[in-house]
């Protein structure tokens, strides 16, 4: 019987890989990130690892922008 664990065993990766690919290297210069896509420079609370980009995405999933955008309903 085969599990959602057990890896499936196709053709070796090996061939895939050829000498170009091998020996090509990344620049030896800085590679510019946009801001919102390093990791909080002061991580209070949560994940270390978590982009600026990742924390409000988390604020978009509970819908607390449109709170602002609705009109004051009390008379």
């Amino acid at each position: 019987m085969i599990m959602d664990s057990d890896p499936i065993r196709g053709e070796p990766v090996i061939d895939i890989i050829d000498d170009a690919w091998r020996f090509d290297q990344l620049p030896k210069g800085e590679v510019r990130v946009p801001v919102e896509e390093l990791p909080d420079p002061e991580p209070d609370n949560g994940n270390p690892l978590e982009t600026l980009r990742e924390q409000e995405m988390k604020w978009n999933d509970f819908a607390l922008n449109r709170l602002q955008a609705q009109p004051d309903a009390s008379p």
